[in-house]
């Protein structure tokens, strides 16, 4: 633990020092977009949130989950810490349960055209290696760069991202992971409490290490479809399900059930 606790305070410190504060400006009107169930909004926002993923895999089963807090430091600048309980029923051997990796994440808003109702955002997610990967639990330091964007489209939404993320601790997992994930999420909204989505993603693995399994998906484009819906019971809370299933052989799980509760402050 003591070792863990070396490596997680370092990567504290870079993860504040390397943010670069957006200028703080006058208040603006706000752009706001529907919630999808994979990737990331381009919004700045400040609000608590309840995740719960549920996977099926061809080893067995993981569940997780997650809850996170998100603060606006600027106007155009925000962080975010999540911290996750991860769950695992594998095929053979024992259940396991406890804390997985922390998630740090700083996003900065680069553009913001009220006119055009258009948001572009950039960031970057670490990883800390606060699991137990003897347990299954984590036990991954990473970092993740990332871009996203949106556009409102009269009663349509459309979202995108690219991100591009990688193992850091090798000496721990061998060769690194890296993988390539990029995003498309269209939402229509016909009322302000129910927003049917269809999110399209794709990941490639670029690099990982040779066990059987990462060498299947090292070098293939999988590819997701995540239909689901946003439904806001009430003003300012918003919940979120949809299933997302794998459309190509290549594939890390057969099905991930998302959920989510939201609760802006």
């Amino acid at each position: 633990m003591g070792r863990r606790t070396q490596l997680i305070l370092p990567l504290a410190v870079l993860f504040l020092s390397l943010s670069v504060p957006a200028r703080a400006q006058d208040e603006e009107p706000d752009i706001d977009f529907f919630y999808p169930l994979v990737m990331r909004r381009p919004v700045i926002e400040r609000e608590l949130e309840l995740r719960l993923l549920h996977e099926k895999r061809r080893d067995g089963r993981e569940t997780d989950v997650a809850g996170g807090v998100e603060l606006p430091i600027l106007p155009r600048w925000q962080v975010e810490l999540t911290v996750p309980l991860i769950f695992t029923d594998p095929r053979e051997g024992a259940a396991q349960g406890g804390v997985g990796d922390l998630e740090l994440e700083n996003k900065v808003q680069l553009l913001k055209s009220i006119e055009h109702r258009v948001l572009v955002a950039v960031g970057f997610e670490l990883r800390m290696p606060s699991g137990s990967e003897r347990r299954g639990l984590g036990g991954e330091a990473a970092v993740e760069p990332f871009l996203a964007a949106g556009i409102a489209l009269g009663a349509f939404d459309l979202l995108g991202e690219v991100a591009y993320g990688w193992n850091i601790n090798s000496h721990v997992h061998g060769q690194p992971r890296q993988e390539l994930r990029t995003g498309l999420a269209l939402g229509y909204r016909p009322t302000w409490w129910l927003t049917p989505l269809l999110e399209l993603t794709t990941v490639k693995r670029t690099q990982g290490p040779d066990s059987e399994d990462a060498a299947r998906l090292r070098g293939r484009t999988q590819v997701y479809l995540t239909p689901g819906i946003n439904f806001r019971p009430l003003p300012g809370v918003t919940a979120r399900f949809g299933v997302e299933l794998p459309v190509t052989d290549a594939r890390a799980f057969d099905s991930t059930l998302h959920s989510a509760l939201v609760w802006e402050f």
